[in-house]
């Protein structure tokens, strides 16, 4: 018998569990969460790319779209983006099941995210709600990685500036004339001749 099988309940050291940000089991705070999908956000968007440049449905010399893009999607290269959204709907729905968790929540609420409206709300609830600073069902609380606080503060930086881009963009725009009101949009559509 080891000295430390006489130790109380209490004081026994706590065995480390290797915690796996790719399965569903665990739980992610709120870094953690936006830091992961910023991530996987930014390789889905490189695959499908990457893809769509192979086989030709974007051209990087002309910055356009190929004409032909439905035939480009048929056979071989459809399959392939088919693989590349079921690997993003997989680990989006992973990366949400672990944020629940953080909230002492069940995973089966993920499927809120095909209610159409609620899944706006549902999707800030998960961004802003705080998650059990304590042990709860689903395990210990896990501390954001240096990595996926800096993913998740480039994250936010970049979607606070997107949303003043497109502010300012569209100020502009209504500003000069060049976008028209859909009144006058549709009062235009609407004349027979």
């Amino acid at each position: 018998m080891q000295p430390q099988d006489n130790a109380p309940f209490f004081s026994k050291n706590q065995q480390s569990v290797t915690d796996n940000p790719l399965s569903p089991n665990g739980r992610f705070n709120r870094l953690s969460f936006i830091g992961w999908y910023g991530f996987l956000y930014i390789i889905v968007l490189a695959i499908t790319f990457a893809l769509s440049l192979t086989i030709g449905i974007f051209n990087l010399n002309t910055m356009q779209l190929n004409t032909h893009f439905m035939d480009a999607l048929s056979g071989l290269a459809g399959l392939g983006f088919l693989i590349i959204l079921i690997f993003y709907i997989y680990f989006n729905f992973v990366i949400v099941i672990r944020r629940l968790h953080d909230r002492n929540k069940s995973g089966w609420l993920c499927l809120l995210l095909f209610v159409p409206i609620i899944n706006f709300f549902f999707s800030l609830y998960l961004i802003f709600a705080r998650g059990c600073h304590r042990p709860n069902r689903f395990g210990h609380p896990r501390p954001a990685s240096v990595l996926e606080k800096i993913m998740a503060w480039i994250m936010i930086i970049f979607t606070v500036l997107s949303l003043f881009a497109s502010a300012s963009i569209y100020s502009y725009l209504v500003g000069s004339g060049e976008l028209e009101n859909p009144g006058e949009i549709i009062q235009k559509g609407s004349h027979y001749v």
